[in-house]
């Protein structure tokens, strides 16, 4: 089972407080749905979720409306998407991870040393 680690905020603003809750849902949702995957979830302002990938480079990301999200259950639905969109984009496998790098270099990926 993968490790989720938080970096707690304590800025008293209402939608950082709130955004904070909702990447670490995001968090476990991608670590359910593409266990062992290096994600990184943050936010910006105006509700939006920033979805990266670990051992790609910074540019490349996704990000989630998470004002838009009617609901938890199509939050959540909207961020595993989101997850499996990156990886495809990425040209790396949806589903568990195996711990190997692509052994061809594709846009985006760097080793991680």
């Amino acid at each position: 089972m993968s490790d989720i680690q938080t970096v707690e905020v304590t800025s008293i603003d209402a939608e950082s407080r709130q955004m904070e809750m909702m990447a670490k849902l995001a968090a476990q949702k991608l670590t359910e749905h593409y266990p062992n995957h290096l994600w990184m979830v943050g936010w910006a302002p105006g509700m939006t979720l920033v979805i990266k990938y670990g051992p790609a480079d910074a540019k490349y990301g996704y990000t989630v409306d998470a004002a838009k999200a009617s609901s938890i259950s199509e939050f959540e639905t909207a961020v595993v998407f989101g997850g499996g969109e990156l990886l495809e984009r990425l040209n790396i496998p949806r589903g568990a991870w195996n711990g190997e790098f692509p052994t061809q270099q594709y846009a985006g990926i760097k080793e991680v040393t």
